[in-house]
């Protein structure tokens, strides 16, 4: 739990808040809007349905005779929407005077079929608002302008969140919040339309294939309390990746893009609905020759269908990932990247990835404001991974390479059922929101290591083993409305994950007391262990005014361990006729944690609005993993490793001059800024490189800088014509435990120094040649060499200057 100075610290914050969310109402003239809500053809009320105004976080339920009436809204132009679960969503104008009351009417029609896919935020008007807790959404328009790369180049933008760069590429996510190591995304709820992405998402939750950005529509991102709807991960929060949706028009589009280091794209869509079905097929391929050393080759299809029938909707989503890369753990030395920060020291590495997934979903009204959505997914990865063996030269500034390769091969099989319910009811006069679900998953994962040798087959399977993994989880959420204004949301989850590890074949070491071997064996070796946990948060939001809302919450942080980190081999050396014992439990608990948070929105005026958020996570048991990804060297035995705080402060502005001046176009400058500070919190002893142990008690722990900023200046006419330019900063950070300043010879270990990254994007139609788009971009546009990550194995230097151009042709 958290010290009392740090209660109070929160505590302070929100009285200081509270009276500016109701400062910005106080003297304000308003008006009210009221309406009814009726089927199309204007014939039967609907009740139960949501209006809200937009941009405002003002809303109600209509009555049984489908009529509603909100009170307290601004004077001035508002877009009001009405929506129902089932329906179509409606917006409409109105003109508010002071003092005076507007009577507006909605028709809602049947929605098409629903496609596979669950939101975590929904992109409804008062999406932010209903969640207890801080969320952001990177919505399509913004993506569209920005031109990402990665989602790791839109994730940069998000308060509270550190992206690690590890190829320039985004290929792999390395995402970290709130001070938390971003090593693989271990710590982070990776999902797309609301199913897990991760190899395993218990037992080995790494991230080494990300969602590709070029089929996204929009990034969700849930850093509060409202996460435990979603798990196993409720430590980092949830980042969710939203595929495009199929049009409700036949419509398409096509798109090719080339640019620096003979990067290329090639990309299409088509979709449409004809009658109850609606569907949508894409695929895209993309390539490199050199991008800072990387040369790769992707190729990625999905497709959608959806059907509306009598009982409901159904929808099923298949998609297929292929990719080929030479990316390789090893990173440059320290004279190396002082020489020639942008080469492949291993460019021979070979990285093998493919992914099948599918999901099937049903959605069925269980009466007019509940309804149950069942969900079942499986895919499939294989990651084979072949890399040169090498050492370094006494001094450690180079490398020698050996003629010996190590493939590190393995499959994952994931599987999953989800029925999850929603329901909006009353009882004492109190309106409420509720969810609840329960999911069953399983997983396996088959592992192998094969040792070959350069530019011959691999020969020598030196490791096998299989892991299995079996989880119940359960959870229910409630939304409270206790008044009009004050929102109480309690919710629990439960895990309860079940884990095995069979090893197959591993090295042995034996001795007959005169010669020592270590060779591979097949074996039969097997052990099991579980873990249970109750994941209780809450969270509230208070909303004086149209202006402001504030919110706080807590909740469990919890993070199950590694499969093959929790069970392991003893590796003790035998006698020649001796047998091989099973792996053996480290008894290691879940990562857990509480996290509490406090904070506020603010949109006094159709031009501005704020956000700012106080964060305390107080963790009582972290795990240290030497895992090659995070860069692991001498930083000691495998343990339930101790306590860690993280403190910090996030905060957002955006102002729309175009707006404020009242003008056609829209000139957006968007800050954000986040302050962690992240430390051991508790005697924590660890052998360095020298040998000595030293207590980092007090230390701040690596690849969690204290500052990180960004910026955006966004341009957009009527026209089409849109302009961005984005800046980030990232204040220095610290590569190992020891808060190690000088830089090691091979470059894993040292000070990574603070860095600014500028880019630009522009898009503009072609007069006169349909629907066809010019798009360009310049990503890091002052070519600033910096040290992205001293991990896996050496620098990584950021991506260096990169154009491109293209053109996209709507159908």
């Amino acid at each position: 739990m958290p010290s009392s100075r740090v209660i109070r610290a929160l505590l302070q914050l929100l009285i200081f808040i509270a009276p500016v969310a109701v400062a910005a109402q106080g003297g304000v003239p308003t008006g009210s809007i009221k309406g009814q809500v009726l089927s199309a053809g204007m014939t039967t009320p609907i009740s139960s349905a949501v209006v809200v105004v937009v941009g405002t976080r003002l809303g109600t339920i209509t009555d049984s005779s489908g009529s509603f009436h909100i009170k307290g809204v601004s004077i001035g132009r508002h877009e009001v929407e009405a929506r129902q679960h089932g329906k179509t969503v409606n917006r409409v104008i109105v003109t508010v005077k002071a003092g005076e009351t507007v009577t507006t009417l909605f028709a809602l029609a049947d929605a098409v079929a629903a496609l596979a896919g669950v939101e975590v935020i929904g992109t409804a008007a008062d999406a932010l608002a209903r969640l207890p807790g801080s969320a952001s959404i990177i919505t399509a328009k913004a993506l569209s302008a920005q031109q990402p790369l990665s989602a790791n180049e839109a994730l940069r933008t998000v308060l509270g969140v550190h992206v690690q760069e590890e190829e320039g590429v985004g290929l792999r996510a390395n995402i970290g919040v709130r001070g938390l190591d971003p090593d693989r995304s271990r710590t982070v709820l990776v999902l797309e339309d609301g199913v897990p992405v991760t190899l395993a998402p218990y037992g080995e939750p790494e991230m080494y294939y990300s969602p590709p950005i070029d089929r996204m529509e929009r990034i969700e991102v849930i850093k509060g309390s409202g996460s435990i709807l979603f798990g196993p991960q409720t430590v980092g929060g949830v980042v969710n990746y939203v595929t495009a949706d199929a049009p409700a028009t036949p419509s398409g589009v096509l798109q090719v893009q080339a640019g620096t280091g003979d990067s290329r794209l090639l990309k299409a869509r088509y979709g449409g609905t004809r009658g109850s079905v609606r569907g949508s097929i894409g695929a895209f391929q993309k390539r490199a020759h050199d991008l800072n050393g990387l040369r790769f080759n992707v190729s990625d299809a999905t497709g959608k269908v959806g059907l509306r029938t009598a009982k409901g909707n159904f929808g099923v989503k298949l998609s297929a990932y292929d990719e080929t890369s030479n990316a390789t753990y090893v990173g440059l030395t320290d004279s190396l990247f002082r020489a020639s920060p942008h080469i492949n020291p291993a460019p021979g590495d070979r990285l093998e990835l493919r992914r099948v997934a599918v999901t099937a979903s049903q959605e069925a009204a269980l009466g007019v404001a509940t309804f149950l959505r069942t969900s079942l997914y499986g895919y499939q990865t294989t990651r084979n991974w072949n890399r040169r063996d090498y050492a370094y030269t006494p001094t450690g500034h180079n490398y020698a390479f050996r003629n010996t390769t190590g493939g590190r091969n393995r499959s994952f099989d994931v599987a999953g059922l989800e029925p999850r319910l929603h329901s909006s009811w009353s009882a004492g006069g109190v309106r409420s929101d509720l969810d609840v679900g329960v999911r069953v998953h399983y997983e396996r994962a088959r592992d192998k290591h094969i040792n070959g040798f350069v530019d011959s087959s691999v020969t020598a399977v030196q490791d096998d083993e299989v892991r299995i993994g079996r989880a119940l989880a359960a959870f229910v959420q409630n939304r409270f409305f206790v008044t009009p204004t004050l929102h109480f949301t309690p919710g629990v989850r439960f895990e309860r994950f079940e884990f095995g590890r069979n090893i197959l074949r591993t090295r042995v070491a034996r001795s007959d007391g005169i010669t020592s071997t270590r060779r591979a064996e097949d074996v039969d070796i097997r052990s099991r262990d579980a873990v249970t946990e109750v994941i209780p948060g809450v969270g509230a939001a208070w909303t004086p005014s149209a202006f402001g809302s504030v919110f706080a919450g807590v909740h469990r942080g919890f993070a199950p361990p590694r499969t093959k980190d929790a069970l392991v081999y003893g590796n003790e050396t035998l006698s020649p006729d001796q047998q091989v014992s099973d792996p053996v439990s480290l008894d290691l608990d879940a990562e857990r944690s509480w996290n509490y948070e406090v904070g506020t929105r603010l949109t006094p005026t159709r031009f501005l609005s704020l956000e700012a958020t106080a964060f305390y996570l107080d963790f009582s048991n972290q795990i240290v993993t030497p895992s090659l990804s995070a860069g692991s060297t001498t930083q000691g035995v495998l343990a339930n490793q101790g306590a860690t705080q993280h403190r910090g402060v996030e905060a957002g502005v955006t102002f729309d001059a175009g707006k404020f001046f009242s003008r056609s176009f829209s000139l957006s400058a968007t800050a954000g800024y986040t302050f962690v500070d992240a430390r051991f919190s508790e005697v924590r002893r660890l052998r360095n490189a020298s040998g000595d142990t030293v207590n980092i008690e007090g230390n701040r722990l690596p690849y969690a800088p204290r500052h990180r900023a960004s910026g955006a200046l966004t341009l957009q006419y009527p026209s089409g014509v849109v302009v961005r330019a984005d800046v980030i900063y990232v204040s220095e950070q610290f590569a190992d435990n020891f808060e190690t300043i000088a830089g090691s010879a091979n470059g894993r270990v040292g000070l990574i120094p603070s860095y600014r990254v500028f880019d630009v994007s522009a898009r503009a139609p072609v007069p006169g040649i349909g629907r066809l788009t010019f798009m360009a971009s310049a990503k890091n546009l002052s070519d600033a060499i910096y040290i992205a990550s001293r991990r896996p194995e050496g620098i990584k230097a950021g991506l260096p200057r990169l154009l491109n151009v293209g053109a996209i042709w709507g159908l």
